[in-house]
């Protein structure tokens, strides 16, 4: 007898599965109905998920340190391209790494500004091109 209410446990589990796979099919068409319907109409959908999935990623590395060769801990690396502003700190060894998907995949930057600010520092800003994944920057210390 135990036998019985094992299958019909393993069988709500099985239609549970069912069910859900279902309901995100389901909801996996809606969504790409939605987006169909709110992008441009000459791109097929797709092209459409093809290019936000192989949409670039910005990524860039490196270090900040003073003129004698120092680590710089807890400055500030920004980068600004287009219309997005990615943000991040070094660490205790002044290395850092910035990263973040790209909100437009249609245009291309050819260039990013990066500004790296530190409390005692002068800010510096270097223009990179957007291809460039790495920066190694000198901050000179703020005279009082």
């Amino acid at each position: 007898m135990p036998q019985g209410p094992t299958r019909v446990s393993a069988l709500r589990y099985l239609v549970f599965a069912v069910v859900g796979l279902v309901i995100a099919a389901v909801l996996f068409f809606a969504l790409n109905i939605a987006i169909t319907v709110t992008n441009d109409a000459r791109t097929g959908a797709i092209e459409r998920w093809i290019s936000r999935a192989t949409c670039d990623r910005y990524a860039l590395s490196g270090s900040v340190r003073d003129a004698q060769g120092m680590p710089i801990a807890f400055a500030t690396i920004e980068a600004v391209f287009l219309d997005q502003r990615l943000m991040t700190r070094s660490r205790e060894d002044g290395r850092f790494q910035l990263s973040g998907r790209r909100k437009n995949c249609e245009e291309q930057p050819d260039v990013v500004s990066v500004y790296v600010t530190a409390d005692d520092f002068r800010a510096k800003r270097r223009v990179l091109r957007f291809d460039e994944d790495s920066l190694d920057i000198v901050l000179d210390r703020v005279d009082f």
